[in-house]
C-alpha cells in the first residue's frame, strides 16, 4: 500500500467517501505514491459512514446528536428518506418543522454543489479549480462555464487563457468562437505587458493573436472592436518621428509619419500612463516652498559641488530627479537633504518600491523608511487608503530606487501627493528595472518634466 499525494482538495469531513483519479509513481525516498488529479466526493454507503457524514456539519441542521437519531431510525435508507420523503424526518425525536425545512434546504444545496463538481470534473477541471469556480459563481457555475468558459480567466485568479481554452474545447466550443478570439487577444497583450511593455503595436498584437489562436486574420479586427466597446482595451495612435536609420529604429511609412502608429493598451495601463503624465505636470508646476527654508543650517562642507547642487535642486523645485551610478554619493545627498528638512521641522517620508530597498534606505539615512504600499496604507480588500481624496500630509517625499517603479504603482503614488509637496526621485536607470509594465524613471528623465542632477564623481 502506497501513500496518497495530491494538491488542494475540497474541504473534507469525517464520513465522506472519495473517488480519486490519477496515476501512481515511485518516489525514490517514500516509495509508491498516488498523484490524484481529480477528486470526486461520493455519498457513503455504510450506516457508520452515513452517520459520520450527516454529523460532520456538511448538512445544516444536523449535528452528531441528530445524525445518530436519524440513522438509528432509518438505517441504510437515510439518504433516500431525506431525498424523497423528507417529511419523515418529523418522526425523529427533537426534529420539528423548522429544523426539517432547514435540513431539506441544506440537502438540496449540497446536492447541487456535487452536481456542479461532477460536471466540471467531467470536462477536465481539477478539484482545486472546481472549488474556486463554485466559490466565485455559486449556483450559477454551470451556466457561466457553459456559456463562456473564458469568463473564468477574467474572474478567477490563477486561471489563464490556456486553462480556459482547454475547458472550452472539452465543452465543444468552436475555435472561432468570439469569446475565444477576444480572450486570446487579451492573453497575447498580457504576454507583451509581462515583458515590461505598456502597450503593443496593433499590427504586432494581431500577428501574435493569429499565431496563438490559429484563426483567420479577418476575425481579429472585429474582436478588437468588441473589446474596445467593452472598455477592456484602449486603441490609440502613437506619434512617430523620423524614419529608420538601419540601427533598430522602427521604419515609418508615409501614412504613419502623418498619423502615427496604431497601438493597443489594456485600459488600466492607458489611464495609468495618462494619470502619471498629468500628475507629474501638476507637481512640477506647483509653487515651491523654498522661501520657508533656512539654508544657513545646510551642511555645505560635507558635499561636493555637484552634490550641493543636487540638494539645492530638491529644496528649490517641487519635482526633481537625482541620478547617478553606484558610489557617486546619492546616499550622502539624501542624508544632507533629510538633515535640512528635519531641522526645519518639515513633515517628510522616505519610501522605496520594495521592502529590501526600504530597509537599506533606512539604514543608510538613519531615518524610518517604508515601502510605497505601506506608505499609502494599502490593503488587499480596501486598496490604497491614501489617494486623491485622502492625500499624504507631507512637505517632502523622497522615493529611492525609482528605477523599480512600474507605471501603475507610480500612478497610485502620485494620486496621494498634494501639489506643493516636494518630491525627489532617486535612482539609476541602469540598475534594478521594474517588475511591472513601464520604465518610469527613464521616461521621466527623457521627458524633461523635472530638473535632473546627474552625479558623476565616484567616491568609493
Amino acid at each position: 500500500m502506497g501513500w496518497l499525494r495530491w494538491g488542494s482538495l475540497p474541504e473534507l469531513s469525517p464520513g465522506e467517501h472519495l473517488r480519486l483519479q490519477g496515476q501512481w509513481d515511485n518516489h525514490p525516498k517514500h516509495g509508491p505514491q498516488f498523484k490524484a488529479e481529480v477528486c470526486e466526493q461520493t455519498l457513503p454507503a455504510t450506516v457508520a459512514g452515513i452517520q459520520g457524514y450527516l454529523g460532520s456539519g456538511m448538512i445544516k441542521g444536523i449535528g452528531p446528536r441528530f445524525a445518530e437519531r436519524i440513522v438509528e431510525l432509518f438505517k441504510e435508507d437515510t439518504f433516500k428518506v431525506i431525498e424523497t420523503t423528507p417529511d419523515r424526518l418529523l418522526e425523529v425525536s427533537g426534529i420539528g418543522l423548522d429544523r426539517k425545512n432547514k435540513i431539506t434546504t441544506a440537502w438540496k444545496e449540497q446536492k447541487q454543489v456535487k452536481e456542479i463538481m461532477v460536471f466540471l470534473h467531467g470536462h477536465g477541471v481539477s478539484t482545486n479549480l472546481a472549488v474556486k469556480i463554485y466559490k466565485t459563481y455559486g449556483d450559477a457555475s454551470l451556466e457561466t462555464v457553459q456559456k463562456n468558459p473564458y469568463q473564468l480567466e477574467r474572474d478567477i485568479y490563477g486561471v489563464g487563457f490556456k486553462t480556459a481554452d482547454r475547458i472550452a474545447q472539452a465543452l465543444g466550443l468552436p475555435p472561432e468562437h468570439p469569446s475565444r478570439i477576444e480572450a486570446g487577444i487579451v492573453f497575447a497583450l498580457n504576454e507583451m505587458i509581462n515583458d515590461g511593455h505598456v502597450y503593443a503595436p496593433r499590427e504586432l498584437l494581431s500577428q501574435r493573436a493569429i499565431e496563438l489562436l490559429e484563426v483567420p486574420q479577418e476575425l481579429i479586427a472585429p474582436a478588437l472592436e468588441r473589446l474596445a466597446q467593452d472598455e477592456r482595451i484602449r486603441p490609440e495612435m502613437i506619434p512617430l518621428n523620423g524614419k529608420s536609420d538601419g540601427k533598430g529604429k522602427q521604419a515609418v511609412t508615409e501614412s504613419q509619419a502623418m498619423y502615427g502608429t496604431p497601438v493597443i493598451y489594456l485600459t488600466p495601463l492607458y489611464f495609468g500612463e495618462k494619470g502619471v503624465a498629468e500628475r507629474l505636470q501638476t507637481l512640477a508646476s506647483a509653487a515651491s516652498q523654498e522661501k520657508t527654508m533656512n539654508h544657513s543650517l545646510f551642511p555645505v562642507e560635507n558635499l561636493s559641488a555637484e552634490q550641493q547642487a543636487a540638494v539645492n535642486m530638491a529644496l528649490t523645485h517641487p519635482l526633481s530627479i537625482l541620478t547617478g551610478g553606484p558610489g557617486t554619493g546619492k546616499t550622502t545627498c539624501l542624508k544632507a537633504l533629510i538633515t535640512t528638512i528635519a531641522d526645519q521641522h518639515k513633515r517628510f517620508a522616505l519610501a522605496s518600491p520594495t521592502g529590501r530597498a526600504a530597509k537599506r534606505l533606512s539604514e543608510a539615512t538613519g531615518h524610518p523608511a517604508s515601502t510605497i504600499h505601506r506608505l499609502l496604507e494599502y490593503s488587499p480588500v480596501e486598496g490604497f487608503k491614501h489617494n486623491t481624496e485622502n492625500p499624504l500630509d507631507l512637505d517632502f517625499l523622497v522615493v529611492d530606487e525609482a528605477s523599480m517603479l512600474d507605471l501603475l504603482l507610480m500612478n497610485h503614488l502620485l494620486k496621494a501627493v498634494r501639489p506643493g509637496t516636494h518630491v525627489l526621485f532617486v535612482g539609476d536607470i541602469d540598475q534594478l528595472p521594474s517588475v511591472g509594465a513601464g520604465d518610469v524613471l527613464r521616461n521621466m528623465i527623457s521627458s524633461g518634466v523635472a530638473p535632473i542632477t546627474r552625479l558623476s564623481s565616484i567616491f568609493r
